[in-house]
Formats: structure tokens, sequence, C-alpha cells
């Protein structure tokens, strides 16, 4: 592990010279250089929480199917995660990912670490529970731990004969250190699985997140040593709808298309089928449910029309990046 870790190091110190060295030159977007057609916008619907509960599943699975969902990513820890297996057996070709799961944030309803507490004590609270925040997570979970949890999560999908199309983070946690950060990267780069992580102008990114401006040029080489391992990159991540507290988003969702930038945005949203089961989940049902209305909205599909904006999947961009240069 400890020699994955230097190669990534050494990749990053070596992309950062020749970024360096093209300074002043501007960069076509991760879109052009994956074959997308210069100017433009694309865009993954990516549906967060599949395999969170069976409401999550099926939101996810008529998003995908009546709607404009293009990717999701699995919760390996949760109760529902064997209907998303059977589903993946017979719609083989759907985008899933792993949502890295390294926190368990509801009160009536905690999951445990998939990697042996008595090995790796940092992972789990004094329930033998994932911690219930970030904040604690970075406090007691070491970067060897959080790598051993993202592998078991990652051996436990294969087991099961899941796709992998790509890795992201439940909660942002494997960004709460550099040291986090940096074993994520590696596991994806070793397994040659794509990471959540974007290269490009990052616009609606730094928007929500504006104290991210500081390290955003060293995100941005990070993420080109990414891409030279052979994986694909992605321009910016918009994770504001979950703020939007409606079950009607339809058009806050249009606002967001006519606002974005050229490049590829992956679009986080959290579709959810919302019942009086998953309210003693969560109290976000109704808002979670006004991601799944504005993914089925003709409206939306119309308005993507006519913003001539494309939509895709990680598991094209991975097609598309082996052709890319």
């Amino acid at each position: 592990m400890k020699h994955l870790y230097a190669i990534t190091v050494m990749i990053c110190l070596t992309v950062f010279v020749l970024s360096t060295v093209a300074m002043g030159e501007e960069s076509p977007t991760y879109a052009e250089r994956l074959g997308f057609p210069e100017g433009a916008r694309v865009v993954i619907f990516h549906n967060d929480d599949a395999g969170l509960s069976h409401e999550s599943n099926e939101a996810s699975f008529r998003g995908v199917e009546e709607g404009l969902i293009t990717s999701w990513s699995v919760m390996m820890p949760c109760a529902w995660v064997p209907e998303v297996r059977n589903y993946l057996k017979t719609h083989p070709d759907t985008c899933s990912g792993l949502h890295l799961t390294l926190t368990a944030e509801w009160d009536k309803y905690r999951w445990r670490p998939l990697a042996c507490v008595e090995n790796h004590p940092g992972l789990a609270d004094p329930d033998g529970f994932l911690w219930d925040n970030v904040k604690l997570v970075s406090e007691h979970a070491s970067a060897d731990e959080i790598e051993a949890e993202i592998r078991a999560q990652i051996a436990a999908a294969e087991k099961m004969g899941m796709p992998i199309s790509h890795l992201d983070t439940h909660m942002g946690t494997v960004f709460a250190t550099e040291e986090y950060l940096m074993r994520y990267v590696t596991v994806g780069i070793e397994k040659q699985i794509p990471v959540l992580l974007p290269g490009g102008h990052m616009t609606a990114l730094l928007k929500e997140d504006p104290e991210l401006g500081e390290k955003a040029a060293a995100v941005r080489v990070l993420a080109e040593s990414i891409w030279a391992s052979g994986l694909p990159v992605i321009d910016d991540v918009h994770t504001d709808s979950y703020g939007w507290n409606s079950p009607d988003k339809t058009e806050k969702f249009i606002e967001m298309l006519q606002a974005m930038k050229p490049g590829i945005t992956q679009v986080i949203i959290h579709a959810t089928v919302p019942s009086p089961n998953f309210a003693q989940i969560s109290e976000s049902g109704e808002k979670r449910g006004g991601d799944l209305n504005a993914m089925l909205d003709p409206k939306l599909k119309q308005a993507i029309e006519k913003e001539g904006i494309l939509l895709t999947s990680w598991r094209e961009l991975i097609e598309r990046r082996k052709k890319a240069r």
C-alpha cells in the first residue's frame, strides 16, 4: 500500500511540473479531452444513496428507466444492497458506482464498518457503528483504517458480482484530510476504477464551497494525475440540490443548467420515494422526493434539449478515456 501511495505522489509532482511549464495556455475541458464537441456542456445526473433503503432503490430504478438519472452509487454497509445487486443482475449495463460510506448519520438506522473493527477500531463509535459525522471520523480513524474500509467495501461489491463504474464519497468524508484523499485516489488508480474528483473549472463547486478556492490548484494537479493513470476526469460537481427544500425542484434544476459552464458536470441528487418508512430514517423524504419528481418531469427533459446539454455516465466516460490521448 505504501509504495502505491508513493507512486501517486510522484505522479502528482511530475504533473505539477508539467502544468507549471504549460501555465498561461488555456486548457481544453475534460469533456473535450474525452471527445465531446468543443464547448459542450455534458451532465451526469447522479443519484447518491442507493442501497440505503427500498425507497432509495425504487427511486434509483425509476430514475434510470423512466427519467434522467444516468448514474448512481451504492452504500455497501447498508441493509438494502442486495436489492440493488439483484437489479444489476438483470440490468448489467446500469452505471453503478460505490458511495464509499464512512459515516452513519441517522439516529434510528445505523450501519457498521465492513472492515474488521478489532483490527481497525478507529472506524467505529463505542456502539460499533460508523461515526455519525465527518469530524469524528477524522479525529479517530487513521488513513490506514480509511483505506482498509474503502478496500473492504470494494471487495464486498466484487464478491456480490456488482459492477463498479466509479467511486465517490458519502458526506464527503474522503475529502476530510489530505491523507484520506490520497488513499482514495491511490486505490482508484490501483484498481483502475474512476474516482469522483473534479479537475476542471469547478465553477459550481467553488460557488458552493468558496473555501475550496485555496486548494483548487492542488486538486487540479491531483485530478491530472488521475487522468495520467488512464482514468477519466470531470470538470465540475454540483451539490446544491440537497438544500432545495421543496417537492418541486424542476425550475431550480433548469436555472442551474442554464448557468452551467462547458465541460462535464456531475449533478448530485438524492432521489427517494417518500414513505412513512423512510420518514423513520430521515425527515428529508419530501425534498428527496423533489429530486425524483424533477428527474421524471418532461419539462426538465425539454429544457435539456433546448439548452443542447448532453447526458453521459461514468460507464461512457470510461470507454471514451480508452480512446483519448
